[in-house]
């Protein structure tokens, strides 16, 4: 059976972090809400726009072969 690659002491560091920001969120009002519901999708969306930040491999002519071969 293969062994997880992560560090468990890390896993617990952001999982504390998250639960912090989770009770943070928790206390916000309508409006911090929506302001920060905006900014999140923003943040999430970035990569979408540039494949470039999402795949380091976009314009490797290696790949673009084999898929080219594969279609």
């Amino acid at each position: 059976m293969a062994q997880p690659c992560y560090n468990v002491f890390e896993v617990m560091v952001v999982s504390v972090r998250v639960d912090q920001l989770i009770e943070e969120v928790r206390q916000l009002s309508h409006e911090e809400l929506r302001i920060l519901y905006g900014f999140l999708i923003r943040q999430l969306a970035t990569p979408l726009r540039d494949p470039h930040e999402l795949y380091d491999d976009w314009d490797d002519p290696e790949v673009d072969a084999t898929y080219a071969e594969t279609w």
